[in-house]
């Protein structure tokens, strides 16, 4: 199995738990990972600041150097440094991914890395959560067979394939929401090009359960959006925090050609108090969604009450860590 080449940055190397899953997926074959000298030592200097000591750090980087050989580390690069148009610190990890021939830098440091000077090389920068989520839609079995494949490996202690998915909440919250997902309800055969398919309109809205039941999050969601629609009044009432949504105009200008998928994606860290549902592109009075990771989506984040009814938490492109949400 052939993929892209990605060079991939010394801050996504030093989470062990993003670092592992990472290199699971690149030693399955999905992605040809490429680092450096410089970005090995950074990984190892970095490391006892997240509580790994010296020899530990040391043991892991050198793990790492034989499982994926000389195959992996380019060097001859030097001369690219000074040439390279972003912050002067991470030079060096440009000029690596230049010589390597890579397709994509994957790190967090974003700002680090304009998008147009990469582009200049043909090099794409990605965030790990969304380089993971490309991964996941391209590749859905082997991405949830490898988890399984690896998890199942653990002894001390052992650990189930979904609570693994809730420690990478710290890191990439939406590979790790649609990664455990797609466990329980595998996306099928990946599309190159992203579709969505009409259905009833009748048959959407019963697949958003029993109306007015305020304990089922897709019948609060559902009614928030009707709200939004055509009474802001029932909307504010169905938000956890009225006031932060302003007039609400923002949300319904960036709802306009969007539709309600359906489907509840239980937080795998927190499933019984935070529920994600997705806005997708409308192209029929109600939609599913096909090609659920390809397609552009809008999450709405929905929070449990005390009382077990749920509210409108949030409305974005992402999905963040229940930690996060829930302000724990």
């Amino acid at each position: 199995m052939s993929g892209p080449v990605v060079v991939l940055d010394a801050c996504v190397l030093v989470p062990i738990r993003l670092a592992t899953t990472l290199l699971w997926l690149a030693e399955t074959g999905l992605f040809q990972a490429l680092w450096s000298e410089p970005i090995l030592d950074e990984v190892q200097r970095n490391l006892p600041k997240v509580g790994v000591t010296p020899e530990q750090a040391s043991r892991r980087v050198g793990m790492m150097r034989d499982a994926f050989g000389t195959e992996s580390l380019i060097d001859d690069f030097e001369d690219l440094v000074d040439h390279m148009q972003c912050d002067p610190k991470d030079r060096h990890v440009f000029a690596a991914a230049v010589r390597g021939g890579a397709d994509t830098i994957v790190t967090f440091n974003l700002k680090d890395f304009p998008s147009e000077a990469g582009a200049a090389y043909g090099i794409g920068i990605c965030h790990p959560d969304t380089f993971l989520v490309q991964m996941l839609g391209q590749h859905a079995d082997a991405v949830v067979a490898t988890l399984h494949r690896e998890t199942s490996a653990f002894r001390n202690p052992p650990q189930t394939v979904t609570q693994f998915l809730a420690t990478l909440t710290a890191t990439v919250p939406m590979f790790a929401n649609l990664a455990a997902d797609a466990l329980e309800d595998p996306p099928g055969p990946a599309s190159p090009v992203p579709a969505l398919v009409a259905v009833d309109e009748m048959q959407a809205i019963a697949a958003l359960g029993e109306p007015g039941d305020p304990t089922d999050p897709a019948q609060i969601a559902f009614a928030w959006w009707a709200g939004l629609l055509g009474n802001l009044d029932l909307a504010r009432s169905l938000s956890y925090r009225p006031s932060a949504w302003g007039d609400y105009q923002w949300a319904i200008k960036h709802l306009a050609g969007r539709s309600l998928a359906s489907k509840i994606i239980y937080a795998v860290d927190a499933g019984n108090q935070v529920a994600f549902m997705r806005f997708v592109p409308e192209v029929a009075a109600a939609s599913q969604v096909f090609e659920a990771y390809l397609a552009p989506m809008t999450f709405l984040t929905l929070i449990r009450m005390e009382n077990g009814t749920w509210r409108v938490w949030g409305l974005g492109p992402a999905i963040l860590s229940a930690r996060d949400i829930l302000g724990g």
